[in-house]
């Protein structure tokens, strides 16, 4: 570790790196189906980012991926207009029901929500991404050059390969790597422009930010926590302590989100 890393001594002292760009692409609120979760407001996120020194979240709603976009929608909505310059919202869309999906996206564009984010099997419709139901809700991403953040564990990489070849205007964000089929994901970044890979994961292994630089593909890592299902700081320790030079931590912290989120320099 380089003595004047001076993201490893933030987080030895637990100081805020308000000076350094951070930008976490993977944050909910909202409450969930699955277990409790202790104050999931953009309130408490936004007070854990000041903690911590990260500038901007890039959220979807939890009630949204498990099945209600309508109401999780609603909740980012307003979080998008109390607090539009540390809030970045997905728009979730009910792929379940084709009748509603173009209204949905084009009232989420008129929201103010500047993403899209999919989870194949954990809303309520189960489909792959390889469904037809897909085909509109990724069109559209690609004709207004959106991000799409997509929950894979895996396997789920095949479904997405023929939408990431066809839709080079939409960027895509392959959520925790790490958790499944780790060189699938590397070639992805590598073989395609458009596509990232994205760090967040409860079960992390030792080495793995190193082993991602080390194969090359620094320019597209991108961090995020998960939280509020994950603790933002915690996450946050993985990047900061790893074993990397300071400017590929400057790129995977908020350099790199800065780009594919399509934000302002």
């Amino acid at each position: 570790m380089n003595a004047l890393d001076k993201f490893a001594a933030a987080g030895r002292s637990g100081a805020p790196l308000h000076d350094e760009v951070l930008i976490d692409a993977h944050g909910h609120f909202g409450h969930g189906p699955d277990f409790p979760l202790i104050r999931p407001t953009a309130e408490a996120l936004i007070a854990s980012m000041d903690r911590t020194g990260i500038r901007l979240t890039a959220v979807s709603a939890i009630p949204a991926i498990f099945g209600d976009a309508e109401h999780g929608n609603q909740i980012v909505s307003a979080a998008l207009r109390e607090h539009p310059d540390r809030i970045f919202g997905y728009n979730v869309v009910d792929v379940g029901y084709p009748d509603r999906i173009q209204r949905q996206l084009e009232r989420g564009l008129a929201q103010g929500f500047r993403g899209l984010k999919v989870w194949s099997y954990g809303a309520r419709s189960g489909l792959p991404y390889n469904h037809p139901n897909y085909d509109r809700v990724f069109a559209f991403a690609d004709e207004h050059r959106l991000p799409v953040l997509a929950h894979v564990f895996g396997p789920e990489l095949d479904e997405l390969e023929g939408h990431i070849r066809r839709r080079p205007g939409a960027r895509w964000l392959l959520a925790h790597i790490g958790s499944a089929d780790l060189e699938k994901y590397i070639r992805f970044a590598r073989e395609f422009p458009t596509a990232y890979v994205e760090l967040c994961l409860s079960v992390c292994q030792r080495g793995l930010v190193e082993h991602l630089v080390a194969a090359g593909i620094e320019d597209k890592v991108i961090w995020g926590s998960d939280a509020v299902f994950l603790n933002q700081a915690s996450q946050l320790g993985r990047v900061l302590f790893a074993q990397i030079p300071v400017e590929a931590k400057r790129k995977i912290l908020g350099l790199n989100a800065r780009k594919v989120l399509g934000l302002a320099g």
